[in-house]
């Protein structure tokens, strides 16, 4: 184990926290506001019979702390009755002790600069960097060695005035944190900060992320993020794998019934383990039947124009000239997963029918495509078990990564 501490705010289901411990991390806090997502940790990572033993790292907590992490801040997301909680806050109820933390995990909330919220306009009243000013004073409340920072692309290109007006505050409050006690120059946090494809680090989804590191007291020249490992098409002088497809990632499982129809779940099925996750969404015949003419004819719902099936087009899309392309869209066995969302296993949502089968991808399947491990457990009701998903960091890209910052550490 390599002994160094980690506390992951906003901490999701558990995604990175998870990547942190298969790198042999000790988590000593996990924070997060949505009440299914700190169901889902507890029970997969906290529990007295959890895998979690079996791997490199820890947790050494029972539960996450569910609480408000927006410091005051506007966040309509969040329930009233939780309390903002300071890093103060968070070390009391973990019994942590200042200093003791060597790695801050954030990954704040993304809606807010996400290309699918910036398609309608934004109320003035509500500034986006809300969680980001958060997480920041966090970070200075610790001062650890390391942050690891995740968001998605867009808050790279995204400003009021400016196209990077938030990553460069960002990045300007990170280089002015200074320890109690250090000059100027010897405090500030050095960083690489790039948009990086989940792909090409072994993960099966074509997953582009912000991903920032920040390292205490280190110049920005002496840190990078890690080379990838995978690429599309590689060479035999690269080095590099190719890319982790879905078809990949899936057929790996044998107890995995792939043969699964719309409304069916693995739960009784001879000759496969129950497996209530493995779960598809009951579609309506219609859609069924529109599915059937899209794969018909190519991949999406545009390829019915202009022939016997249009009829199949949905009304929202009928004479639309751009956009929508992925809605009902048939995933590419051969290739990695699209990004999945937060409607990961609704295809009206997305590029999110089977390869082979007339339905969305089960829930098991989109867990498996994000790297959560087979014995993921996941919510009971549909909507919450596709958003904790869709809303994951997938755990073995941390894992990459956390192996990654135990370079920068043993530079200290």
């Amino acid at each position: 184990m390599s002994g160094q501490k980690v506390v992951d705010l906003f901490c999701g289901a558990g995604g990175a926290s998870l990547g942190f411990v298969k790198s042999g991390y000790e988590v000593v806090g996990a924070v997060d506001a949505d009440k299914k997502a700190v169901e889902t940790y507890k029970k997969n990572l906290c529990c007295a019979d959890s895998v979690v033993d079996e791997l490199p790292g820890d947790i050494s907590f029972d539960e996450p702390l569910r609480a408000d992490l927006s410091r005051g801040y506007e966040d309509k997301g969040v329930d009233d009755e939780l309390e903002a909680v300071t890093f103060d806050d968070i070390r009391s109820h973990f019994d942590i002790k200042p200093g003791e933390v060597d790695v801050i995990c954030g990954c704040p909330p993304c809606q807010n600069f996400s290309s699918l919220r910036d398609t309608e306009p934004w109320p003035e009243d509500k500034p986006k960097d809300n969680l980001l000013r958060a997480f920041v004073e966090f970070v200075e409340e610790e001062v650890p060695e390391v942050v690891f920072f995740e968001n998605v692309r867009n808050i790279m290109t995204a400003g009021e005035q400016a196209a990077s007006t938030y990553v460069d505050w960002l990045t300007r409050s990170m280089e002015s944190i200074t320890r109690e006690g250090d000059s100027d120059k010897e405090g500030g946090y050095g960083y690489s900060l790039e948009v990086l494809n989940a792909a090409d680090y072994g993960i099966p989804q074509k997953r582009n992320r912000t991903i920032g590191l920040f390292a205490y007291g280190m110049d920005s020249d002496d840190i990078a993020l890690p080379e990838p490992t995978h690429t599309e098409e590689p060479t035999p002088e690269s080095g590099l794998e190719s890319w982790v497809t879905v078809s990949n990632a899936l057929r790996n499982h044998e107890d995995l019934k792939h043969d699964l129809e719309s409304g069916e779940k693995q739960v009784g099925i001879q000759g496969y383990p129950d497996d209530p996750e493995h779960r598809a969404r009951r579609h309506q015949s219609r859609t069924i039947e529109r599915m059937k003419a899209i794969r018909r004819h190519g991949g999406s719902w545009r390829d019915l124009i202009d022939t016997d099936d249009e009829n199949y087009i949905v009304d929202a899309h009928d004479g639309l000239e751009r956009g929508a392309t992925s809605a009902y869209g048939i995933m590419n066995g051969e290739e990695p997963a699209p990004t999945l969302t937060t409607r990961c296993t609704t295809p009206s949502c997305g590029r999110f029918t089977h390869p082979e089968m007339n339905r969305g991808i089960t829930f098991r399947e989109a867990a498996l495509l994000m790297t959560f491990p087979r014995w993921f457990k996941l919510p009971s009701k549909n909507d919450a078990a596709e958003r904790v998903v869709g809303n994951a960091v997938p755990p073995e890209l941390v894992q990459v990564l956390a192996s990654h910052i135990e370079l920068l550490l043993s530079k200290e």
